[in-house]
């Protein structure tokens, strides 16, 4: 009952608000017009994830999904970078505001948790660095950098399977979305405010035309973040596949998997069409003694054969075959370069150049840096051993693997067929994003970064020795 107040509560403040804003809009001739709705709708939330911090998982995967869309639709600068990280703050906040709210914190001791602290405290300790130029840059960062708080939102948030069950099938429905609206882009055209967008950057039509063809990027930031998000949702709903469902939602899950990536290969992202065949061996590797998982495996294999021997061509084709043949890639060869050139500086600076210094990045938070240059490095390890030194990289490299054994051992040791299909579903895809992770900054670009943080809390929270 108390429940049921709560929520005739929330419409009865959400009526007076909306008529309080349209008063307002009329007294003011509609130069409120914009803001307004803004902040009711903002109120209502914050009200919302008070009463349940569960709720603000699922508006951070709406902002982080369409927050790049909704930038390119207003030409008004939105700070919802800020929101974001303000809506994690808000939601693990919420955890401890609600007394009743059931909260269970076994498993917290574990092995990804002191990673997760030792990797904290390290970045904490850059702001000491002396090879660093400015504090901006090392601030920026640590208002960025939410991962911990994400990790215990979401060990709150898994305390039942039912939890992840729904976690699970929102996201999907939202790749599957975003997934459908790149194959949108690529059928009719880019939308004249898309276009605007391209266009505002010089430099962003040359990224984007490639090989006679526009890459796609549906509502979120580039074609790569597009790319690996419908990459990590076709490979999780192919393991979706095998778990204990009726024949229809099976076919349900094959039908999202082709979609999906189907639409990753309008992203022209060779990246994400590796993690793809990675993700495929592991799955194989991890089912050797399941005939089901090794045939239909096979099949796929044989049907990305088919896709890279037959006789097919076009720009996406070409782009697929070009992932597979390194040597002849003329970008790929820049890539190794610029790695090879960048060693010694990784050698002779153990503890990094400091956050926010390579790069984009480090021209804007920190001028004058030997690394701020007009660079993007790409490689996501790379990024991590030039500003944190290779120390820091042994760290977050060692924190990957922790996560991957957990899981690997639970999978092998839960004898529950829905939790072992749920580990499945996430530890396939995010073996193949750490690889990913190899050529671009994939573990951390929204919305897959919260997948990723789910991951950790997952792998915890469907642990043998924690359930059974």
């Amino acid at each position: 009952m108390k429940r049921e107040y709560a929520t005739y509560v929330i419409i009865l403040l959400s009526i007076v608000l909306s008529a309080i804003s349209l008063l307002l809009i009329s007294g003011t001739h509609g130069a409120l017009g914009p803001v307004i709705p803004m902040l009711v709708i903002g109120l209502f939330i914050v009200g919302y994830i008070l009463y349940d911090f569960g709720a603000g998982v699922y508006f951070l995967f709406l902002l982080g999904t369409f927050m790049f869309f909704i930038d390119r639709i207003i030409e008004v600068p939105i700070p919802l970078g800020i929101v974001y990280d303000a809506l994690v703050g808000l939601t693990f906040i919420a955890i401890f505001l609600n007394p009743k709210k059931v909260k269970d914190w076994k498993g917290f001791n574990n092995a990804i948790t002191i990673t997760f602290l030792i990797i904290t405290t390290y970045q904490l300790m850059q702001f000491f660095n002396p090879n660093a130029v400015s504090k901006t840059g090392w601030l920026v960062s640590m208002r960025n950098n939410t991962s911990f708080l994400l990790y215990i939102i979401f060990l709150q948030l898994f305390i039942t399977v039912d939890a992840l069950r729904r976690f699970t099938f929102f996201w999907l429905s939202l790749a599957a979305l975003v997934a459908l609206y790149g194959i949108y882009q690529e059928i009719f055209g880019l939308t004249d405010f898309e276009w605007r967008w391209i266009y505002k950057v010089p430099d962003r039509i040359k990224l984007y035309f490639i090989w006679g063809s526009m890459r796609k990027f549906s509502f979120l930031s580039d074609p790569s973040a597009y790319g690996l998000f419908t990459a990590f949702g076709g490979l999780a709903s192919l393991c979706l596949l095998f778990g204990q469902y009726r024949l229809p939602t099976k076919i349900l899950f094959f039908g999202l998997a082709v979609i999906m990536f189907v639409a990753m290969s309008f992203s022209g992202t060779r990246t994400a069409y590796a993690m793809v065949a990675v993700g495929l061996l592991f799955l194989m590797l991890l089912n050797m003694n399941n005939a089901k998982v090794v045939m239909f495996s096979l099949v796929l294999v044989f049907c990305g054969a088919v896709v890279f021997f037959g006789p097919f061509y076009g720009s996406t084709i070409n782009r697929i075959r070009s992932t597979f043949n390194p040597s002849e890639d003329a970008s790929m060869s820049v890539r190794d370069v610029k790695r090879i050139g960048l060693q010694s500086y990784i050698l002779s600076h153990p503890i990094g150049g400091g956050l926010n210094t390579t790069g984009g990045n480090g021209l804007r938070y920190s001028p004058g840096h030997p690394l701020a240059e007009g660079w993007d490095p790409d490689s996501g390890y790379l990024l991590t051993a030039l500003e944190t030194g290779w120390i820091g990289l042994i760290i977050f490299i060692i924190s990957f693997f922790v996560v991957l054994l957990k899981g690997i051992n639970s999978y092998f040791f839960v004898t529950d067929p829905i939790k072992k299909n749920y580990i499945l579903v996430y530890i396939v895809p995010f073996l193949a994003l750490s690889v990913a992770h190899f050529t671009q900054d994939a573990m951390y670009q929204k919305p897959v970064t919260l997948i990723v943080m789910a991951t950790y809390a997952i792998v915890i929270r469907l642990s043998p020795t924690l359930n059974e």
